[in-house]
C-alpha cells in the first residue's frame, strides 16, 4: 500500500509589507490572487489587481520600478490530516530572500533563489487548517546593502549590486531586456506526508566506445523505514529488461545495472530518441509496495572531442555523440519571459518544436538567466536537441566571500545533481563571458594557478575552476566541463582553441558581415544581429499610435541594445535599398539584413567542417533564439514565438543537405580603395572587375549523397541565363565536399549564381543563390511579379518571372515552414503551412516590389 501524499500549494494571496514610496500600500489587508497556479511572482499579480500597469507597454517599465525596492507577502492555507509519520514542506525555488512561517513559526530563511529545500514541519502542522506565509525582502535593497558594505565590482549589464546575490542577474536589465526586479514563490510548494518515500532518484549512465552496452548507477534517496525495494528498467517499448532486488542499508544506496544492446538516444537529425523508464519501488517484506519514483532516462555517449587539427594551428571543440561527431547549429536560450511564472507547458513545447522545426542541433541556456525548469530538458530529451548549460553568472566580476562561496557549493550541487537525469545535456559551462571582463579590465592571471584563487584580483575563479567543476565530478563525472563561455584558456579571443563569442560584427570592431568566413573559431558559441519583430508584436506593446514609428521614444525604450539605432543603421544602409522609413519598412529591411547576415555566418562556417582531423569549425549557436518580452533585439523569434526572417534563413543553412557559394572579393567595395600614407582614396576606380566563385557540398546525414550539381549565373535585371553548367558529384557523409573552385564569373557584376542539386530522380533536393554585394547597388526589373497561390489546404505554391529576393508570405495566424526565400524564373516553390485552407488570401512582399 503506499503511504506517501504530496499537496501543491496554491491560490495565494499576496500584500505589500514595506514600501518607501507608496506607503499607503502597505496595510493588513491581504489581496487574493486571479489565478489558481501553484507559482507566482509580484508583478504580474500587480497588474492583475491594477496596482501597476503592464510593465511591457509604453514607457511603464520606468514608472514600476519602485516594486522593486519594496517587500512583499504570500500566504496561502493548506490542510492537513495526522496519520503519517514524516511531513516535509518542499520549496523547489523561492525568489530570493525569503523568511518562510508556518503558523507563524519561522521555519525556512532564504538567500539563493536556486536552492530548493526539505524542511521537516510536523512538528508545526496542526490538524484541519494550516498557514504558510513568506516573507520577500527586497532582493534589490539586499543586493545594494551588500555591496556598500564591500566594493563595487565591474560589470556589463545591469546594477552592479546584482553581483552580490544569487539572483537571476537578467532581472536587473540587459542589452535586451527590461529592469524588473521581481519576487515570489517561482517554483513549487507543496506539502508532502509519508512513511517512507523516494526523495531523489538519478541514473548515471557510462557506454564504452563500442555501444554494446551501457552500464547504469541507480542512485536512490530514500527517507524511512522500508524493508526491500526493486529497481526495474523499463525498454522504451515498455517492456521490463532488468528488475534487482536491493535490501535496505541505508538511506542513499547506489545499484549498478547493465544493460546489453542499449537503444541509444541520437540528437534528432543522426537518430531516435528512445528514452528507458527506471524505477525505484520501495516494499515491505511480504512485497506490498509502500512508494515508488520513476524517472525516463535517455542513454547515450556524449564527449567534447580537442584533438590537434591537420594543416591549421590548435585543437577541435566538437561534440561527439555515440561516436558521431556533430556540427552543432543552434542558438543561445534566455528566459522566455521576465516573468516566467507565466509560461505554460504548452508554451515551452512550442518553443523547442520551433527549435526542432528550424533544423537546430542545440540550445545554449546562457548564465544569466536561470536554471531552467525540468519541463525544458524533457522536451530536449524527447525531441532530440542538445543542451550546452552555463552555471548562473554572466557578464560581471563577481566577488568571493566565503558566505557565497557556500550558498554557489549547494546550488551547483544541488543542479548538477537534478539535471543529470537529462541526455540532453551535455556540457556544463562555468559562467558567460566573466573571463572576458576580467580581460577588459587588464586582470593578469596564471591559467595553470590552482591554489589562492579567491584572494586574486580575480577571485571569481575559485567559483570557476574549483567549486563548480568539482560538483560536476561530483554528481555528473561523465559530463564535460567548460570554465566558461567563452574559454580557450590563455585568452577568450583566441579562435584556434575552445569557444569564442564573435562579436566583431555588431559590436567590436563592426566589421561587415560579409566577411564572416575571417572571423570565426572552433566554435562560435554567440554571434549576432539585431533586427525589429514583426509590427504585430510592436503593435502589442504600444498603445499610442502616433509612436508607431522605428525611432519613436517608446522604441527606443524597447531597445535595450548599446547604439542600437547608429548600429542597426549602419549595417541596413551599408547593404539594403531604403525608400521609406515607415515602420512597415523598416521592419522588413531590418528582418531582411539580419537574415543575410546570419545565413552568411551559417554557410561559411558549415564549409569549414571538413571531416575527421579537420573540424575547424565545429558549432554555430546564434544570439539569440527567443525574447523575454516584446522588444526589438537580436533574437531571431519574438516574444510572441513569431519568427523573423533569420529563422528561416537558419533553418535553410542548417539543413541536412546544403549547397554554399563563395564569390571570391565579396567583402570588397565596388571602387578599389588604394592606401596612400595615412589617407584613404576613394576617388579611384580599379577597372577590374573579375570574379570568381566557389561551390560546395555540406551533407550532415551518415551516408554518401550522389546528386547532380547545376551552376547558373542569371542576370539580375533581364533574368537571362548566361552560363549554366551540370556535373555529377558525390557529397560525403557528415561533412563538407568542395565542388568548384575560381569558377569565372562574367564582368557584368550584376549577375546571380544559382546552384541546384538534384537527386537521381530529378527532384531538387537542395539549392542557394549568391548575389553581388552589397544588395542597394542591384537593379531588379521594374516588371517582376511575384504570385502565391493555395492549390490545396496546407499548400502554399510561389512563382516568379524575374529573378527576386527575400519573398515574403503572410497568411493571418498561420505558421510557414519556409519564408524570405530568393527566387529564379525556373523555380516553383511550395511552401507548407498546415493551417491554411485553399482559396486563403496570401499576401506578398519582396525586396524592390513596385520600385
Amino acid at each position: 500500500m503506499l503511504t506517501a501524499t504530496s499537496t501543491v500549494l496554491s491560490n495565494w494571496s499576496w500584500k505589500c509589507a514595506k514600501s518607501s514610496v507608496h506607503k499607503e500600500l502597505v496595510t493588513d489587508k491581504w489581496t487574493a490572487c486571479s489565478h489558481s497556479r501553484a507559482t507566482t511572482q509580484i508583478h504580474p499579480d500587480l497588474v492583475d489587481a491594477g496596482v501597476i500597469l503592464e510593465p511591457f507597454v509604453d514607457l511603464n517599465e520606468q514608472a514600476i520600478q519602485w516594486v522593486g525596492e519594496a517587500d512583499w507577502e504570500y500566504q496561502t492555507t493548506f490542510k492537513y490530516a495526522s496519520g503519517s509519520i514524516f511531513a516535509d514542506l518542499v520549496f523547489e525555488g523561492l525568489d530570493t530572500f525569503a523568511t518562510v512561517y508556518l503558523n507563524d513559526v519561522k521555519v525556512l530563511e532564504t538567500e539563493n533563489m536556486f536552492h530548493s529545500h526539505r524542511v521537516s514541519v510536523k512538528e508545526s502542522l496542526t490538524e484541519g487548517d494550516n498557514f504558510l506565509r513568506i516573507y520577500f525582502h527586497s532582493a534589490l535593497l539586499k543586493a545594494r546593502e551588500l555591496e556598500r558594505a564591500n566594493k563595487p565590482m565591474p560589470l556589463w549589464n545591469g546594477e552592479s549590486c546584482r553581483l552580490y546575490i544569487r539572483k537571476a542577474q537578467y532581472h536587473f536589465g540587459w542589452d535586451w531586456g527590461p529592469v524588473l526586479v521581481t519576487c515570489g514563490p517561482y517554483k513549487e510548494v507543496r506539502l508532502e506526508t509519508y512513511n517512507v518515500t523516494v526523495t531523489d532518484l538519478s541514473v548515471l549512465v557510462d557506454i564504452p566506445e563500442a555501444l554494446d552496452v551501457a552500464y547504469t548507477t541507480v542512485i536512490m534517496s530514500t527517507s524511512g523505514q522500508y524493508h526491500h525495494a526493486f529497481v526495474e528498467v523499463l525498454s522504451p517499448d515498455g517492456s521490463i529488461v532488468k528488475s534487482e532486488f536491493v535490501g535496505y542499508s541505508a538511506p542513499t544506496q547506489e545499484v549498478t545495472i547493465t544493460l546489453e544492446n542499449p537503444e541509444l538516444w541520437y540528437p534528432h537529425k543522426y537518430g531516435s530518441q528512445p528514452l528507458y523508464k527506471f524505477t525505484v519501488k520501495l516494499c515491505t517484506a511480504s512485497n506490498s509496495e509502500l512508494n515508488k519514483l520513476s524517472k525516463s532516462i535517455g542513454l547515450r555517449r556524449a564527449r567534447v572531442v580537442q584533438n590537434p587539427l591537420v594543416d591549421q594551428p590548435g585543437t577541435s571543440f566538437y561534440f561527439e555523440i555515440n561516436n558521431i561527431a556533430i556540427f552543432a547549429a543552434g542558438s543561445n536560450w534566455i528566459p522566455s519571459h521576465s516573468f516566467h511564472t507565466l509560461l505554460t507547458k504548452q508554451d515551452y513545447n512550442d518553443w523547442i518544436k520551433l527549435v526542432v522545426d528550424g533544423n537546430q542541433d542545440m540550445l545554449r541556456v546562457w548564465g544569466g538567466g536561470i536554471y531552467e525548469l525540468d519541463i525544458f530538458y524533457q522536451l530536449c530529451d524527447k525531441f532530440g536537441i542538445l543542451v550546452w548549460q552555463d552555471f548562473m553568472f554572466g557578464c560581471g566580476l563577481y566577488p568571493y566571500t566565503p558566505e557565497l562561496a557556500k550558498s554557489v557549493t549547494i546550488e551547483a550541487e544541488q543542479q548538477v545533481s537534478r539535471l543529470r537525469n537529462f541526455c540532453s545535456v551535455v556540457i556544463y559551462a562555468g559562467n558567460n563571458e566573466d573571463y572576458q571582463v576580467a580581460e577588459s579590465l587588464n586582470l593578469k592571471w596564471d591559467s595553470n594557478q590552482k591554489e589562492g584563487l579567491a584572494e586574486s584580483d580575480f577571485p571569481a575563479r575559485e567559483y570557476y575552476e574549483k567549486i563548480l567543476p568539482s560538483a560536476v565530478k561530483k554528481f555528473s563525472a561523465n559530463t564535460y566541463y567548460h570554465f566558461g563561455s567563452p574559454y580557450g584558456g590563455e585568452t577568450t579571443r583566441d579562435p584556434t582553441v575552445g569557444d569564442i563569442h564573435q562579436w566583431n560584427v555588431w559590436h567590436g570592431t563592426q566589421e561587415k558581415y560579409q566577411n564572416w568566413s575571417h572571423l570565426a573559431g572552433r566554435f562560435v558559441s554567440e554571434f549576432g544581429m539585431l533586427a525589429f519583430p514583426k509590427t504585430e508584436t510592436i503593435k502589442s506593446c504600444v498603445t499610442d499610435v502616433s509612436q508607431l514609428y522605428p525611432q519613436s521614444e517608446v522604441l527606443d525604450q524597447h531597445d535595450k541594445a548599446v547604439g542600437f539605432e547608429r548600429r542597426l543603421a549602419l549595417y541596413v544602409i551599408e547593404n539594403i535599398k531604403i525608400d521609406s522609413m515607415d515602420l512597415e519598412s523598416w521592419t522588413y529591411a531590418t528582418q531582411f539584413m539580419q537574415a543575410e547576415c546570419l545565413a552568411y555566418a551559417y554557410r561559411c562556417w558549415r564549409r569549414e567542417w571538413k571531416g575527421k582531423g579537420k573540424e575547424y569549425i565545429a558549432g554555430a549557436l546564434v544570439w539569440q533564439l527567443n525574447d523575454c518580452w516584446p522588444t526589438i533585439s537580436w533574437s531571431i523569434c519574438d516574444f510572441y514565438r513569431r519568427p523573423k526572417l533569420a529563422y528561416y534563413a537558419i533553418k535553410r543553412e542548417s539543413a541536412k543537405l546544403t549547397l554554399g557559394i563563395y564569390r571570391n572579393h565579396l567583402a570588397e567595395d565596388r571602387m578599389h580603395i588604394m592606401s596612400l600614407g595615412t589617407k584613404t582614396d576613394h576617388a579611384h576606380f580599379d577597372g577590374k572587375k573579375d570574379f570568381a566563385v566557389d561551390v560546395w557540398g555540406v551533407n550532415s546525414s551518415l551516408s554518401f549523397v550522389k546528386g547532380v550539381l547545376i551552376v547558373n549565373f542569371i542576370q539580375v535585371f533581364s533574368g537571362r541565363n548566361i552560363f549554366e553548367s551540370k556535373q555529377n558529384v558525390d557529397l560525403l557523409p557528415n561533412q563538407s565536399t568542395q565542388f568548384l573552385t575560381d569558377l569565372s564569373l562574367p564582368t557584368d557584376c550584376h549577375t546571380a549564381v544559382y546552384v541546384r542539386l538534384l537527386d537521381t530522380s530529378g527532384s531538387v533536393i537542395a539549392r542557394a543563390a549568391d548575389w553581388p554585394q552589397p544588395l542597394k547597388y542591384l537593379t531588379f526589373n521594374p516588371g517582376m511579379k511575384v504570385a502565391a497561390e493555395v492549390r490545396d489546404d496546407g499548400v502554399v505554391a510561389v512563382s516568379t518571372n524575374y529573378p527576386v529576393k527575400c519573398v515574403v508570405l503572410d497568411v493571418p495566424g498561420a505558421t510557414l515552414d519556409d519564408n524570405g526565400f530568393d527566387m529564379f524564373e525556373s523555380d516553383d516553390i511550395v511552401v507548407r503551412a498546415p493551417s491554411v485552407a485553399k482559396g486563403s488570401v496570401v499576401t506578398v512582399e519582396y525586396y524592390e516590389r513596385n520600385k
